[in-house]
Order: C-alpha cells, then structure tokens, then sequence
C-alpha cells in the first residue's frame, strides 16, 4: 500500500481545457478513482485527460481510503464508472466499498471495476462470484489503451442502463398521468403533463405545443384546439389557432397541406390523422434534428393522445345528449306549470355554482347541475286542475302534489344507469326541508342528500327572484330577507349563508340567462 498520509488527501479535478459550447451545456460524466496511491490517480489523469464519450467530458473524482470512497458516493448519486482498488486502509477495504455500494446504498447503476496490484489478497473468480464487480483489473495489465478500452465499455453500459431506467420512470409518469386524466377527466392536464415527461425523457430542453384539429359538423371546416403545451409556449391553454404563435401556425398550416411530418428552421411538426379524420399536430423548439428514435417515440405519444382525445370527445358527446335529454324533460314539466321558460337552465347554472361555493369537486357540481332540470320530473302526471289552480287545492289535491316527488322517482328508478339513479334520489328529495316539514318523507337536515338541498335552493332563489304566475318578482333585499328567514328552516344554513354572502354574483346569473 502507498504512504497513509495520501489517505487525507481529497480532490474533485474538473474537466479542464478549452470546452465547446456543446460540452459545457451537456454535463460531464462521473468517474470515481479509489485508490490510496497518489501516483494511480496521477497516472490515470494523464492517460485520461483528454478522453471523451459521446461528445462528453469527464469529471474525475478522487477518493484515497474505501472510508472516503464511501463517503463520496453518499453525495454523489450519478457517479458512471468507479475504479477501485482493493487493497487499501486493510486489506478488503475496495471489497467493503463495492458492499456498500450496491447493497446499503442499493446504488446498481454505477459500474464498478476492481483494479488491484495484488491479485493474491482477492482472488479473481472469487470476487467476481461473492461481489456484484463489472470487471477485474490487475493494474499491470491496464496499459494505456486497456484503460481506454475499460473506460469505453463502462461508460457504454452505464449510459444504457440509464437510458432504461429513463424509460421506466418515464413509462410510469405517463401511467401516473393516465389516472389522473381518467379521474380528473381533464385532457388538457393529461397531455401537457405525458408531454412534459415525455421532453425530459429525450432530454429535449425545447418548447413544444399539441393541437388536435376536428371536423366542423355540417361543414368541410375544420376547428382546431391546443391540448397541451410545455416551455415557453406552456401559458396556452385550450384555444383556438389565433393564439398559437404565428410562425408555429405558418409550420401547422404547412403541415395540414402535405398531410407529412415535417422539418423546419424553427422545429419539428410532427403529423398524425386518425380513423375519424382528427388530424393531430406536435410542433417542437429543437436544436438540432431529433434521432430516429426520439422521432417514434413522439410519434407514438401523438397516435396515443389523438386516440384519448377522441374517447373524450366521444364521452362529452354522449355527456351533452344525456343533460340535453334531461333539460328537454325538464322543460316539459316546466311546460305544465307555472314556471318561467329559462327557469330549469338557471337553476342548473345556479346548482352548480353553489356546489362549487360548498366544497364540492368540479365532477360532483357538474352531476348536480345535470340533475336540476329533473327534479320536478313527477309534475307531468299531475292534472291541471292540481298544476295551475288559482283556488285553494282540497285535500285529495294536495296528496296528489305531494307525492309526484315519489312518481318521479319511480319513473327514474326503471334505468340502471348511475346518473339516472342520482336523478331518481334528487327527485324524490327535492321538495324535503331541512326542518323536516318537507314532502313526501318529512327527511330532515343532513339526512337529505346534498345535491337535493343545493338544487332546492337555487330553484327557490330563481322562484324568487323570476316570479311566478301567482307572485311578482322579488328585489334584491327581499330575497336576502327570505334567505336569511327560511335559513335552518327550509334551508340547509350553510347552504344559505354560501348565497347570501355572494348575493351578487347569483344574482348576476338571473340577469345572464334571461327568458
């Protein structure tokens, strides 16, 4: 062994030389020297000093003890390549290093070469048996080129092992982004955060946007939506082409005529059309031309987002049919009443703002503003004389009123689609009350559903604030009077605090959806 008072020398020799542009924007490699003679590490500089892989540089470290040896890959977690020499401060000292390496620091990226002048101490093929080791040196047979040649190899097979585990983080950020796009039902999320990923993936430092272009029912038009952007494009949400920057859009537009992927001074546009006719469009900021490689894997998230985007517009169509469907039956039974034209689309708009205002998801809102319009689904069956009596109803009349809430309810009840069962329940408890003075099963306070209280009070405050037949309209302070006087009576209060705190703003939604 060399002079222990090396083992208290410790150095981090940085790439040195003139470097290129290119090399100081990529970062150097990591190679790790142990060894407690002085005159290896100075050796290996020199042999070394003007070594490159793949248009890198390399950052030699040095470590003089297995002590320091360890304590340098507690801080070092990217080291490539470490060459280590057994015999040091005791005789298994590089052995005790390669231990802690892989099994305490469960680090099996770093390729790890055993270089030793005393091949006795640590016989090859037991070493290479018991110890994870990458190769086995004796230093007399490392000449010059060897070392090289030692280097090329290690360096190849850290660089492949890390492009794999890339691709596994990468592959398990887009299943990560797949959940939350399916849970969130929110494409625009899903693609700018799989694009993002996607960018780091191929260490791409670039802008990049993602439009998807549509047929235009009833025309050859065609419409056009960014579904994700990333960089310093990444401020464009979901928009039409005008606000796509215009020399990307010039890029598009060329792209959509030749139906062909294309180069350009200022990026790549990548082109893919899908069974339906969704043309989809990829731009990005590229320095350089992208490999074979990165071009099929961008091609493939393209073919993979147009076909999530076309599940999505399929699954929002059907959305759209069923609230359609509902605001007509709601209609319908608006029809048969008292009721103002517009009333059950405010009380939508109005049910799902103040499910907003309560706490509630965005999907949870949006449920319970398509069940508003169904709600007094059960007056269809009711006969005029009960619906638009100007006289006091007789008491067969008034159980007649009484219990369309359960007919509705059964009339909803016969799908077993959840969305129909959510309408059958928000018919049947629609008209309770919070102090149980409601019809037709007198429930009380929390034990109604939350989407029931939330619906009955915004189509009370639209009663109120629209008039009905019987009754005038009412100003702005008579309808918080109201409020503040049914609050824990017949309305949830939290509910009724929520609304008359931001009176202005619902009131806004009457003046919006006019009759």
């Amino acid at each position: 062994m060399g002079n222990p008072l090396f083992a208290k020398k410790k150095a981090v020799v940085a790439p040195s030389g003139d470097e290129t542009v290119e090399e100081k924007a990529s970062s150097p490699l990591k190679v790790l020297i142990i060894d407690d003679e002085t005159e290896v590490h100075r050796v290996t500089d020199l042999t070394l000093k003007r070594f490159r892989f793949d248009g890198k540089k390399i950052q030699f470290l040095h470590a003089y003890s297995g002590k320091e040896a360890m304590e340098i890959f507690d801080t070092e977690t990217d080291i490539a390549l470490a060459l280590v020499d057994v015999v040091m401060e005791t005789d298994h000292a590089g052995l005790d290093v390669v231990h802690y390496v892989r099994k305490d620091l469960q680090n099996n990226a770093c390729r790890l070469v055993l270089r030793t002048g005393q091949p006795g101490q640590a016989p090859e093929h037991e070493v290479i048996e018991r110890y994870d080791i990458n190769d086995y040196k004796e230093k007399t047979e490392l000449t010059s080129q060897k070392l090289k040649t030692l280097m090329y190899t290690g360096l190849r097979s850290y660089r492949d092992i890390a492009t794999i585990e890339n691709h596994r983080k990468g592959l398990r950020q887009v299943i990560e982004s797949t959940t939350k796009m399916l849970q969130t039902h929110s494409l625009n999320d899903f693609a700018s955060a799989v694009l993002k990923e996607i960018m780091n993936l191929l260490q791409l430092d670039s802008s990049a946007i993602y439009c998807s272009t549509f047929p235009q029912e009833g025309s050859g038009a065609k419409e056009r939506a960014v579904l994700a952007a990333t960089g310093s494009l990444a401020d464009i949400k979901e928009s039409s082409a005008p606000l796509v920057p215009d020399d990307v859009d010039t890029c598009f537009k060329e792209v959509l005529a030749t139906k062909k992927s294309q180069h350009f001074d200022n990026g790549y546009v990548f082109y893919t059309c899908t069974d339906k006719g969704y043309e989809n469009l990829l731009f990005i900021e590229t320095k350089g031309d992208l490999t074979d490689s990165q071009k099929e894997f961008l091609e493939i998230y393209c073919i993979n987002v147009s076909l999530v985007y076309e599940n999505l517009m399929i699954s929002e169509e059907i959305k759209g049919t069923q609230s359609d469907i509902l605001h007509l039956l709601g209609n319908l039974a608006e029809q048969r009443s008292s009721e103002s034209n517009s009333h059950s689309l405010r009380t939508a708009e109005l049910s799902y703002e103040l499910a907003r205002r309560a706490g509630l998801g965005v999907d949870d809102a949006e449920t319970i503003r398509r069940l508003a319009p169904i709600c007094d689904i059960g007056k269809i069956t009711l006969p005029d004389t009960v619906l638009q009596s100007e006289d006091s109803l007789t008491d067969e009349q008034i159980a007649l009123l009484k219990n369309h809430p359960n007919v509705g309810a059964a009339l909803l009840s016969k799908s077993d689609k959840p969305m129909m069962k959510k309408a059958a329940q928000a018919c049947q408890t629609f008209h309770e009350q919070w102090d149980g003075e409601g019809y037709p099963n007198q429930l009380s306070g929390e034990t109604i559903p939350v989407s029931a209280r939330i619906i009955s009070l915004a189509a009370e405050f639209d009663r109120m604030t629209s008039g009905t037949d019987n009754s005038a309209a009412m100003s702005k302070d008579e309808v918080l009077s109201q409020l503040s006087a049914q609050k824990g009576a017949k309305f949830d209060p939290t509910l009724s605090d929520l609304m008359i705190e931001d009176i202005d703003f619902f009131w806004s939604i009457r003046e919006n959806f006019p009759d």
